[in-house]
């Protein structure tokens, strides 16, 4: 028999986005401006109406259940969708707005584009916030259910539920620090293959990058490998280890990291980087608004790079 909406009481839906969010009955009760034993008994109620525990609780907090993970990847988009329906004007006033802007990405978004964004942003937007997580292999599919406002990323999936531009391009670079024994001012391919590299993590993709690395007479020697652009950056500062990097941020942190930019040893098309995010945001006033200042500050970014 088909569910009756009446017998469910539609008002129960954010306190589950809520505690799936927080973790905490506590945190996602002060989320919704509830007390605890409200939360509580709310969700008991959607307990009943689910027939399903959705949270048992643990020492790390309140884990969900299958049935609630399901719950949430297809609930999660559509109350992001009926809470900007419904907003009785559909307003946003950067001036005023406490907006948290969720992104998922490399630290490349972090070293190269966050402080120029934070600066440009804040004499217009002082309360507006950023919440930056890693970009793995979810990514989609936590956009789609609505988990995080927009990626950015080198590599974006077509999917009809996403929504893709560029919105900077970047060259790639060697760095070697200065003094190395053996690359200076200068990066030949055979000096590259006989260096060893610090390398990021394989996620099977298939970049420009990649289709180099995978020719004959091109297999490089990696000395270790680290989790961001970050530890790359930090260990070719200190060490005769070389690493392959995105020039603009080659470049901004040359001089404080003493570090040689230099031209990768062969062609290579500029790398276009993407922003994704979810087709329920795209006429969201308030994500229109990021989007914009945030190709602002890449655009200028870029520039000051060349």
């Amino acid at each position: 028999m088909k569910l009756n909406l009446r017998s469910v009481d539609l008002n129960l839906l954010p306190v589950f986005n809520a505690i799936m969010e927080a973790g905490q009955l506590s945190q996602a009760a002060d989320a919704l401006g509830m007390s605890q034993p409200a939360i509580s008994a709310a969700l008991q109620r959607l307990r009943h109406t689910f027939g399903d525990p959705l949270f048992v609780r643990t020492r790390y907090g309140m884990r969900p259940t299958p049935r609630a993970q399901e719950l949430h990847e297809s609930l999660g988009q559509q109350l992001a969708a009926i809470q900007n329906t419904l907003d009785p004007s559909n307003r946003f006033h950067p001036a005023t707005s406490r907006r948290r802007f969720r992104i998922l990405s490399n630290d490349y978004f972090e070293m190269v584009l966050l402080p120029s964004l934070l600066s440009d942003i804040r004499r217009e937007a002082p309360d507006v916030q950023f919440e930056v997580g890693m970009a793995g292999d979810d990514a989609g599919t936590r956009l789609k259910r609505a988990d995080a406002d927009l990626a950015i990323d080198a590599f974006a999936t077509e999917n009809d539920q996403l929504i893709r531009q560029v919105l900077t391009e970047e060259r790639l670079a060697v760095v070697a620090r200065r003094g190395h024994p053996i690359i200076r001012g200068h990066c030949s391919k055979r000096q590259f293959l006989e260096a060893e590299h610090v390398v990021l993590p394989d996620r099977n993709r298939r970049l420009p990058l990649d289709q180099i690395l995978n020719e004959p007479g091109w297999q490089r020697r990696t000395g270790a490998q680290v989790t961001q652009f970050a530890g790359m950056l930090a260990t070719c500062s200190r060490s005769d280890l070389i690493a392959t990097v995105p020039e603009g941020m080659a470049h901004q942190y040359a001089t404080s990291l003493g570090l040689q930019v230099l031209d990768f040893p062969a062609p290579v098309p500029p790398i276009p980087i993407y922003m994704i995010w979810p087709e329920v945001l795209d006429r969201d006033p308030a994500h229109q608004w990021f989007r914009s200042r945030l190709l602002d500050t890449a655009s200028r970014a870029q520039s000051a790079s060349q």
